[in-house]
C-alpha cells in the first residue's frame, strides 16, 4: 500500500523549488543578468543538493512489524508516538490510523499512518520519522 511520495517525486519538488528560488535570488543579489547563465548554474547546484537531501530525509517509507498481542502493541505504539509528539487524529474507512502532531509542528513533519492487520502493523511516514520509530518498536 502506497501512503505518500517516494524519492523521485520528493526530489523533484525540492529540486525545482530550490533551483527557481536560488536562481532568482542569485540574479538579484549578485546583480547579474540571466543571460550570463551564472544564476542558473548556482540554482542547479543548490537545487541538486537540496533535492538530494529533501528526497532522502522526507520521502515516504514504510515498514512492517509483527505483534502477538494487539492491545499491548497499540499501547506501546501510542506511548512511542506520544513521545515523538504525535496523537491519533482519525481513522479512515480502510482502518488506517492517522497520527498527527500539533498544528504548528505538523506543517514540517507530516502524518504517521498505521495499518493494522492480523498480527502485523504497517507504519508509514517520512523516512526520518519511520527510522526513529522502527528502532523503538523492534
Amino acid at each position: 500500500m502506497q501512503f505518500g511520495p517516494g524519492f523521485v517525486s520528493t526530489f523533484l519538488y525540492y529540486f525545482v523549488c530550490t533551483s527557481f528560488a536560488t536562481t532568482f535570488v542569485a540574479a538579484k543579489v549578485l546583480n547579474i543578468g540571466f543571460s550570463t547563465g551564472f544564476p542558473q548554474q548556482i540554482g542547479l547546484i543548490l537545487g541538486l543538493f537540496a533535492g538530494s537531501l529533501g528526497g532522502y530525509f522526507n520521502r515516504t517509507t514504510s515498514f512492517s512489524v509483527a505483534f502477538s498481542d494487539r492491545k499491548e502493541f497499540l499501547q506501546l505504539l501510542e506511548n512511542t508516538l506520544q513521545g515523538m509528539g504525535y496523537s491519533q487524529s482519525s481513522e479512515d474507512e480502510d482502518g488506517v490510523l492517522v497520527y498527527e502532531r500539533s498544528p504548528v509542528r505538523k506543517l514540517f513533519s507530516g502524518k504517521m499512518f498505521v495499518k493494522l492487520e492480523q498480527g502485523e502493523a504497517t507504519i508509514a511516514s517520512r523516512f526520518i520519522h519511520t527510522s526513529k520509530i522502527r528502532r523503538q518498536l523492534q
